[in-house]
């Protein structure tokens, strides 16, 4: 039996057209509609004249953060965890925690936990990676499923739980990067299938 570990930013909700929809709505107004950075640091061309953290801070400060959208779909996903139980693993500081909650369940997901965890720290001393977190609440007698679109936490997953299943989702940011041991699926759909 499964135990499923998700990230949330790029996997379950859309992170990205937020805040490129915050950026064109308040500093690139010729933004493209779509446009998906192909970094993480925010490095693209089209951005290159951003201060990426004075944007960060304004994008937070303006409440979007805390109504991004589905991209996964609802149904499919609570189908997913009455079968299995799903805990949230997210990339965030502690302030974050509240928001983020009520964001997933304005969507109406059904999920046993959410969890703070990651390869960025935020300054925060001894934040666990996702890998420690799931360490601290699996069940011990059901398999690890971990999906998420960055690859040092598929790594670090994958590392410290071998038998694991770990997926990385397709993003314009990770596309080009090469696979390790991980398999890669390309939407919220293709995962599913993958499971059931």
């Amino acid at each position: 039996m499964f135990e499923l570990f998700l990230d949330v930013d790029g996997v379950i909700l859309d992170f990205e057209a937020t805040f490129m929809d915050y950026i064109r709505d308040t500093l690139l107004p010729d933004l493209p509609l779509g446009y998906r950075p192909t970094s993480w640091e925010l490095e693209d061309d089209a951005l290159s004249s951003l201060d990426i953290q004075v944007t960060w801070d304004a994008f937070m400060a303006s409440g979007r953060f805390n109504r991004l959208q589905l991209l996964a779909d609802q149904n499919s996903f609570n189908q997913l965890s009455a079968r299995f139980p799903v805990h949230f693993v997210t990339n965030l500081p502690q302030e974050q925690y509240a928001p983020r909650f009520d964001n997933l369940q304005h969507h109406g997901l059904n999920f046993v936990s959410l969890n703070m965890g990651g390869h960025y720290s935020f300054g925060i001393e001894n934040y666990p990676s996702k890998a420690q977190v799931i360490e601290q609440i699996r069940d011990q007698n059901r398999q690890v499923v971990f999906l998420d679109d960055h690859p040092q936490n598929c790594r670090d997953v994958k590392t410290a739980f071998p038998q694991a299943q770990v997926y990385l989702m397709q993003r314009p940011h990770n596309q080009s990067l090469p696979d390790e041991d991980w398999e890669r699926v390309l939407d919220w759909a293709e995962f599913v299938a993958r499971l059931t």
